[in-house]
């Protein structure tokens, strides 16, 4: 028993060892696999950030590599746009209508967003401003290096001279001038000139650069019609910049073309005289020379002053304008219509002597009102006692109404709407203005597309410039200047010559002919007759001219069997005067149209005693 104690404690000693010696094997083989899968966990993680990073990559190169690349010369380069001049309107003498005037703005550079700020506060103080610091702390915050803000536009000189005296003007402080269009003429010369508008140029650069300045385009009159040849065209400056912003230099510079200067065919001195003799009246005046068409002045009335659009002291005048029941903007002279009324009567009857419709002795008997037979209607003389015995002569002198109801049965309308339409009725002149109207030339096939018959009493009226006809006071004009020139004139125009062209825009070679072949004895038999409308007829308030001037009133009706004596202002008759120079040759006929009142005659009147007290000022600069 005692040789075996020995022995069993020596295997209890292995069995320990080999305990001991498997535990420590799990240990290692525990670790190798925990170690292993760390790795494994690791590659993959490597792995995947290799993949992202590749795909980065090819998508920053592959994919989207041109388009960050025009990104990156955007961001490198910066465009500044260059105001071009726009050229300048003058009168026919050389006055001028529209300029470019300069103002100045003033700008803050930003180099960094707390000084930016601080200049901002500073500045305010010493010029005494009420800045909205809100907005401009919002701009601030999204503005890049070098970018500019603006802190005020158009600077009063005393601001210009109080940041020159003490030196605000440098930087970050940019004083930057900008050319603005201005009328010296205003009101006077809207009609014409018209306006321009603000816009912005270069708009698609995508450039946050602030020297991309205003240019205008025209909104009306002569600034949108010759637009294009006024405009120039702008240019364009290319700089380079750092990854801070900071310009580095001037890369490129394509030069701003200027605009064309253009002399109109109107005078400055015609266009006040037309102001000063329209005032407190709605209504237009036309003065035209029938040998070549040129408008020699054009006035609607009310007016407006143009630099409305765009001086700021005066922008609450747009308000006023819109507002206004006399609508200033509406140009009356080129779309307005209105019945003619007996202004047609010269036209009319002149047709009717030359065709042998009628002749010098035709003769009605007028007791003041006139009854088509078979009809219950009563067609009406203005001069409601009559005129008793009316021939040709006569009814133009006194403007008998009768006398024309007549004539129109004579005619009927298929002859009196080819009358109309030789004198530029129903249709526009092609003046180079926008916003000529063609007014209304009523026949059977116009009242048919208003689904009702052409009535006998529809002939009646149309005869004295009445019922649907309707015209436009440039029509009237152009329609006076091819009575006046015996059916050859030219079509109405306001350009005279661009500067450095040498092709003319305006044809003023080829008259308008007028297919009627004038008969010069019945011309002088009606011109006649129109001269004796001054002097004893129906104008004889117009009084005497040191030269002869033929010349026709008008009244037209705007409610039926309206008169003279209308208590509602809105609804009394319009009041018209035409007339020209008598002589061979005529170079000189206005056209006046003074709305719900009877004064066409005594602004006619007040206009040629002006123009004829002055002639010698008044002698065109051809």
């Amino acid at each position: 028993v005692q040789t075996n104690i020995p022995s069993l404690h020596f295997n209890k000693q292995s069995s320990l060892s080999q305990i001991m010696k498997n535990h420590l094997q799990n240990n290692y083989r525990s670790q190798q696999h925990s170690h292993f899968i760390r790795t494994i966990y690791t590659l993959i993680f490597f792995l995947f950030l290799t993949s992202v990073l590749i795909y980065r990559l090819y998508i920053l190169q592959i994919t989207s590599g041109q388009n960050l690349y025009i990104k990156s010369l955007n961001n490198q380069y910066t465009f500044a746009s260059l105001q071009p001049q726009r050229g300048q309107i003058l009168d026919r003498n050389g006055v001028i209508l529209a300029k470019n005037i300069p103002k100045f703005h003033l700008d803050l550079i930003v180099d960094s967003k707390k000084q930016a700020r601080n200049t901002m506060d500073f500045i305010a103080q010493k010029l005494n401003l009420e800045l909205n610091f809100d907005k401009l702390n919002k701009k601030i915050d999204a503005s890049k290096p070098q970018q500019s803000i603006r802190l005020l536009s158009y600077l009063s000189q005393e601001q210009i001279q109080t940041l020159y005296f003490e030196n605000l003007h440098l930087h970050p402080i940019r004083i930057t001038p900008e050319f603005i269009r201005h009328y010296p003429c205003r009101n006077a010369c809207a009609a014409v000139t018209g306006y321009v508008l603000a816009k912005k140029v270069a708009k698609d650069l995508k450039s946050d650069n602030p020297n991309i300045l205003a240019n205008y385009s025209g909104a009306d009159g002569v600034e949108k019609y010759y637009n294009e040849i006024l405009s120039g065209q702008s240019g364009l400056l290319q700089l380079q910049r750092n990854a801070k912003g900071n310009i580095l230099k001037k890369i490129s510079n394509i030069p701003a073309q200027n605009g064309s200067d253009i002399t109109l065919t109107i005078d400055y001195r015609l266009q006040k005289l037309l102001e000063k003799s329209m005032h407190g009246k709605n209504g237009a005046v036309i003065i035209s020379n029938p040998r070549n068409g040129e408008i020699l002045a054009l006035y609607s009335s009310p007016s407006y002053d143009p630099n409305a659009f765009l001086d700021p002291l005066l922008k609450h005048k747009i308000g006023e304008y819109l507002n206004s029941e006399a609508k200033p903007l509406f140009n009356r002279a080129l779309s307005g219509n209105f019945p003619p009324a007996s202004t047609v009567k010269p036209f009319l009857t002149l047709h009717a002597l030359d065709d042998r419709i009628i002749d010098h002795n035709f003769t009605i008997y007028d007791t003041g009102s006139f009854q088509y037979k078979g009809t219950s209607n009563i067609y009406r003389n203005w001069h409601r006692e009559g005129h008793g015995h009316v021939n040709t002569r006569k009814a133009i002198i006194v403007s008998n109404d009768t006398f024309f109801y007549h004539l129109s049965l004579k005619l009927g309308i298929d002859t009196m709407s080819d009358i109309y339409k030789q004198y530029g009725f129903g249709m526009p002149t092609n003046i180079d203005l926008p916003g000529e109207k063609p007014g209304l030339l009523p026949n059977r096939e116009w009242k048919k597309s208003q689904g009702k018959p052409w009535l006998i009493g529809d002939t009646i009226i149309t005869g004295i410039g009445q019922g649907a006809l309707l015209v436009t006071p440039l029509q009237l004009s152009f329609a006076t200047s091819i009575f006046a020139s015996k059916g050859k004139t030219f079509h109405p125009h306001v350009l005279k010559h661009i500067a450095n062209s040498e092709k003319p825009l305006i044809d003023t070679k080829t008259p308008f002919k007028s297919s009627h072949n004038y008969t010069t004895e019945n011309w002088n038999y009606i011109v006649g007759a129109m001269q004796k409308v001054v002097e004893y007829g129906t104008g004889k308030r117009f009084g005497k001219l040191p030269v002869p001037f033929a010349a026709k009133t008008g009244t037209a009706q705007l409610i039926k069997n309206s008169g003279r004596k209308h208590h509602i202002k809105s609804l009394s008759d319009h009041s018209w005067l035409i007339g020209f120079v008598a002589k061979k040759s005529p170079d000189f006929a206005i056209t006046v149209l003074v709305e719900n009142d009877n004064l066409a005659i005594l602004v006619a009147k007040d206009i040629l005693d002006a123009y004829y007290s002055k002639q010698a000022d008044f002698i065109p600069m051809d």
